[in-house]
């Protein structure tokens, strides 16, 4: 029956010597700001970034031109062979090509502008949400770390009780069971280091897929004292001045635009006769209708309504995550004041306990509940200041400042 509580002594020797290696080959951890970068970098948005961007600057260029279309060449021919056959003879070429309305064209450059701003605090709400991500996650991994440096400690001192214990049953100080409960502790604590390992293996690998990075940020940020504009509201913002410069262009472009053409015809008359060439002018003048113009104007009108009511709706959430950011950094504060305290009264309660043990005056079970209890304290005062930090992070996010 000893067999089987030793087993867990291999057992756990393999995991605190592969836990202390991990620990040793981990790399230095990186600034939040450079786990953002390389995060963004590694995100569709940023790749698609340049190619939309030259988008708006090829618009630009356009409206900046005369014309607000390509131009169009047009050949014809013109014979009597069919009929009289008299020798008539005409051909005709002509290029055309739409130019801007001047109302048009300003409208135009003005969506254009509206679209890029849009665009550049699009791309900034995204790395924004990108960032909380990279918090949230650095949060989690410094949660499990401290847990694991926990029941790593914890399965060093159960292996040092288990090694006393046993010393004293060979001196016939105190019974065999003894000895076995500890062993039992001990083999405990080694499934547990199992555990907290994997956990932390897989939020690594978590890590590397959304970074691209071996080493994990450290969670360090101090409580930002000047509020900055949310990315989520500005992007909005934005939007909402993006769907008023298209109702704008809208409302300008009434008809389609004006065409201007120049054209060359040479002409024979007869068979025989001579050729005659002529040059000739075109000024071709769409006419607005009721029907092509009214549904633009309902659908430009119930984007910038759309725009409108997401821009408020924006303003609103991102006060709502403010007051709940301040309101989560003032509990955790308070639970972290509570949990050293906590801690202080586990170790003393856990040293007084362990001097009675050894003279003789209590239990190992006893024991064994004070040794948990002060693991446990240590483990939420630990958690405690890393929930700050989590929280001053979400704080800052909620201000709109970025790592």
């Amino acid at each position: 029956m000893l067999s089987i509580f030793l087993r867990p002594l291999a057992v756990g020797a393999c995991c605190l010597a592969f836990a202390s290696a991990s620990v040793a080959q981990t790399p230095a951890p990186v600034s939040l700001r450079a786990a953002v970068d390389a995060a963004w970098n590694l995100s569709p948005q940023a790749r698609s970034q340049q190619n939309r961007l030259a988008e708006l600057d090829a618009r630009r260029n356009a409206a900046a031109s005369w014309f607000s279309g390509p131009p169009a060449l047009t050949l014809a021919h013109r014979t009597d062979s069919v009929g009289t056959n008299e020798g008539l003879r005409e051909m005709e070429a002509e290029i055309s090509a739409p130019v801007w309305s001047p109302a048009v064209r300003r409208a135009t450059s003005a969506q254009v502008d509206a679209e890029r701003n849009t665009l550049e605090l699009q791309v900034l709400r995204a790395r924004a949400a990108l960032a909380a991500d990279v918090r949230d996650l650095a949060a989690q991994f410094a949660l499990a770390r401290i847990e694991r440096d926990v029941v790593q400690r914890k399965l060093q001192d159960t292996q040092q009780l288990a090694s006393d214990i046993k010393r004293r049953v060979d001196a016939g100080e105190v019974a065999r069971v003894d000895h076995l409960q500890a062993l039992a502790a001990q083999h405990q604590s080694s499934t547990a280091l199992a555990q907290t390992e994997a956990a932390l293996n897989r939020l690594q690998a978590q890590w590397a897929a959304l970074t691209g990075l071996a080493s994990v940020a450290s969670l360090e940020e101090t409580e930002s004292t000047q509020s900055q504009p949310h990315p989520e509201q500005l992007a909005a913002e934005a939007q909402l001045r993006s769907a008023q410069a298209n109702l704008d262009l809208t409302a300008a472009d009434r008809r389609d635009p004006i065409e201007l053409g120049v054209g060359m015809t040479r002409e024979r008359p007869t068979a025989g006769a001579g050729s005659e060439r002529s040059i000739r002018f075109v000024v071709r003048i769409p006419f607005g209708s009721e029907s092509r113009n009214a549904p633009k104007l309902a659908l430009a009108r119930a984007e910038v309504d759309e725009a409108q009511a997401q821009a408020q709706a924006a303003a609103r959430t991102v006060d709502a995550e403010r007051n709940a950011a301040q309101a989560e950094l003032a509990a955790t504060r308070r639970a972290q004041s509570l949990a050293a305290d906590r801690e202080t009264l586990a170790r003393e309660v856990h040293g007084l306990i362990a001097k009675s043990y050894q003279l003789g005056e209590s239990d190992l079970q006893i024991r064994l509940r004070a040794e948990a209890e002060r693991f446990d304290a240590e483990l939420s005062h630990a958690r405690a200041r890393v929930e700050t930090q989590r929280a001053i992070s979400k704080l800052n996010q909620a201000f709109g400042v970025l790592p």
